[in-house]
């Protein structure tokens, strides 16, 4: 399926989505014990301008707590700080910060589990800086689910001529999660945005208002791969 195809289902995946939802502004997955954890944390890259925002950081570590599948944190450090990485003046300093990452990532884990793990903006009363830490946030998720892509749309699935109804709807939800994260990717998506009578702003504000289903599904697929690993 080519690109532009994928496009048209963004859109028409939104006509039946429910993208309501009844709770606060922003609901924060972490207490404020490790919010400030994590702060110090980045607070030790080497080059703050390659290093993850909070609000990327918890995005990704919720991504990573949705992948049905062990990563290891050697494999996070580059996304989190940059090519520069972190510096610290021991290893206990050093062993101390990461137990507090990775403990926060096995908290996540199991609400993920449990059933508990859920889209933590309230998309209905949104203000521009609410809006700004979500893409912040969508940003980290993204990249924490590259980390693991095969298991999300393995290459057998891509290279089939035409997908079954459950890989498009999973397909559909990565692309809305990349569209709101790195829209240039998907430059596709606002081509005659003018002739229809929106901007590029609009069509983003409409992928962004696809995420907490798009979210969701991603959560409920990755249930149901976990339980499939399981049984192997």
């Amino acid at each position: 399926m080519t690109l532009i195809s994928w496009i048209k289902l963004l859109f028409c995946y939104s006509t039946h989505c429910d993208c309501s939802v009844s709770r606060s502004k922003y609901v924060h997955m972490l207490t404020i014990e490790e919010l400030n954890n994590l702060q110090d944390l980045l607070s030790h890259a080497v080059n703050p301008a390659e290093a993850m925002t909070l609000e990327q950081l918890e995005g990704y570590l919720f991504g990573l707590a949705m992948t049905p599948d062990k990563t290891r944190p050697m494999e996070w450090f580059l996304d989190i700080f940059g090519e520069s990485l972190a510096r610290f003046t021991d290893a206990d300093q050093s062993n101390q910060r990461f137990a507090c990452l990775t403990d926060v990532y096995n908290r996540l884990n199991i609400l993920r589990q449990q059933g508990k793990l859920r889209f933590p903006f309230d998309l209905e009363d949104i203000d521009p800086p609410m809006l700004k830490r979500l893409r912040g946030w969508v940003g980290g998720l993204d990249r924490a689910l590259a980390l693991r892509s095969y298991l999300w749309m393995p290459e057998e699935i891509l290279d089939q001529p035409e997908m079954s109804e459950d890989d498009e709807k999973i397909m559909t939800c990565l692309m809305v999660v990349l569209g709101v994260a790195q829209p240039d990717k998907i430059r596709e998506i606002f081509e005659g945005t003018e002739e229809n009578g929106e901007d590029e702003h609009e069509v983003w504000a409409h992928l962004v208002g696809q995420l907490p289903q798009a979210v969701e599904t991603l959560l409920d697929y990755s249930g149901k791969l976990d339980v499939h690993r399981t049984a192997l």
